[in-house]
């Protein structure tokens, strides 16, 4: 799963109340929706009619996700159940979803469908662990390519293992008002959106302030999530795709954490903690965080920019309220030549090839990648809804704020976006790579040495089958 499920799933707390009304709204539309019957993907109104025939069948769905998350959730669950009064549907919670997905299915007991676990989704492929989901979708007349945003898990070896659930892309949060304060130019309003690495370093420097001053700790210009030390493809890659690099190579089925740009580009943020010390570094963050709500420094207004992959945005907007301005806007680039080539990741719903109730099972991920519940995510923005019209829907997603909504989608529409390297072995070769990305961050070594390093020794994990990820995006 992509990492923003792991550290960005916090939604506000202490926001009960407000929370309970947000739900109300949510509720009454997703009703609304199921009552008038409106047709999804392609005409196809699967999510609202009744369900699946036959005798009542247990389907448990499993999930990382948080209480505070299935909460928003539970309206659209809701509807499912009045659709389809045979279908028991249990909603089950896993904090280790990952390792407890892997051990269930070793064990033949996998739960019925479940949000899939894109670091396995390749050897679960190859296992035969995962039921194949091109027929159905065939009989359904559902087209993923012409109603969904895909970023290259959902189908392998040409048929499709997954229903797209949510996507995420990467844009830097910002604190207006912080900028305003000590004169720094708003990048929207100087740059229009497009800024280069020595612009951004100028407005950095201008908002990072020393502890003991107006802020206890101290401000900085920017914080990414891993701190510098952790997940190049999801935290960092778009610094190094953004300077003419990139990290893997899907068809020769390598890392390329050796290409002289993406060297260049980890050589900059190493320098930015350790040198200007504009950038909350490995040593900088807990502190920050313990004196911030919920943990989040950008809510206490002392980040200048903040890297969002539309994860904390519901957190946001309960936490900020009128506490002070911000919007998101893309990354730098290293030169005014080079474009900006956003991040995208994404979760889907799959289906266990043993389940004892198959249709039941699709109607349940169906129904998550339908009208109902893609309009519960997209009026709470809830991540990215992965079903396009409700990710484009300027009354609910796009609505401000943030004013730039749009922004996080500009990257899907023109294909300039990378994902992450998926293959049997992901997870172990991010964690070698961190090793080398602490080293170079505390200076025990340089920043080419240690991306040379971490480029070898993730390169020795790569094992994949028969199957490989699909290349959804504008390659150079």
């Amino acid at each position: 799963m992509p990492r923003d499920s792991e550290s960005q799933g916090r939604i506000a707390q202490g926001a009960t109340k407000r929370r309970a009304l947000l739900l109300q709204g949510v509720t009454g539309a997703a009703l609304s929706l199921a009552a008038c019957g409106q047709s999804g993907p392609s005409g196809q109104a699967g999510d609202l009619k009744p369900g699946p025939s036959g005798a009542p069948a247990d389907i448990t769905y499993q999930t990382f996700f948080p209480q505070q998350r299935l909460e928003i959730m539970e309206p659209a669950f809701r509807v499912f159940r009045e659709r389809n009064p045979n279908v028991k549907l249990n909603v089950v919670f896993a904090g280790d979803h990952r390792d407890k997905l892997n051990t269930q299915i070793a064990a033949d007991s996998a739960p019925d469908t479940f949000i899939h676990d894109v670091w396995s989704t390749a050897k679960y492929v190859d296992s035969g662990a995962l039921l194949d989901l091109t027929p159905r979708l065939k009989t359904d007349k559902i087209d993923l390519a012409k109603d969904y945003y895909l970023i290259g898990v959902e189908q392998w070896c040409g048929k499709t293992y997954a229903i797209p659930f949510y996507i995420t892309g990467m844009l830097l949060a910002y604190n207006k008002s912080l900028l305003q304060k000590y004169g720094a130019p708003d990048p929207w309003d100087k740059y229009n959106g497009q800024w280069t690495w020595t612009e951004f370093l100028d407005v950095a420097k201008t908002v990072t302030k020393p502890a003991g001053g107006e802020y206890p700790q101290g401000s900085y210009g920017l914080a990414v999530d891993g701190n510098g030390i952790s997940n190049i493809d999801r935290n960092y890659q778009m610094w190094m795709t953004s300077n003419g690099g990139e990290t893997y190579d899907v068809e020769k089925m390598r890392y390329t954490l050796d290409d002289p740009k993406s060297i260049e580009a980890y050589e900059f943020l190493v320098k930015l903690v350790n040198e200007q010390k504009v950038m909350v570094g490995p040593n900088e963050w807990a502190p920050l965080a313990q004196q911030s709500p919920s943990n989040e420094p950008f809510i206490a207004g002392t980040i200048g920019f903040r890297q969002e992959s539309t994860g904390r945005l519901t957190l946001y907007q309960q936490q900020i309220g009128d506490k002070f301005e911000w919007d998101v806007v893309p990354y730098p680039t290293g030169t005014k030549a080079t474009p900006f080539i956003g991040h995208s990741d994404a979760d889907t719903t799959q289906v266990y090839a043993k389940t004892k109730h198959p249709d039941q099972a699709y109607a349940v991920a169906k129904f998550i990648g339908g009208d109902v519940m893609q309009q519960v995510m997209a009026q709470n923005k809830l991540l990215i809804p992965a079903l396009r019209k409700a990710a484009e829907d300027p009354g609910t997603f796009l609505k401000a704020p943030p004013k730039h909504m749009q922004s996080f989608l500009e990257p899907l529409k023109t294909g300039l976006f990378r994902t992450s390297f998926y293959h049997w072995n992901g997870l172990e070769a991010v964690r070698l790579q961190d090793e080398q990305l602490k080293a170079a961050m505390n200076r025990e070594k340089t920043a080419r040495e240690a991306m040379l390093e971490a480029n070898r020794v993730a390169n020795a994990q790569v094992k994949f089958g028969n199957c490989r990820q699909a290349i959804t995006w504008k390659k150079r």
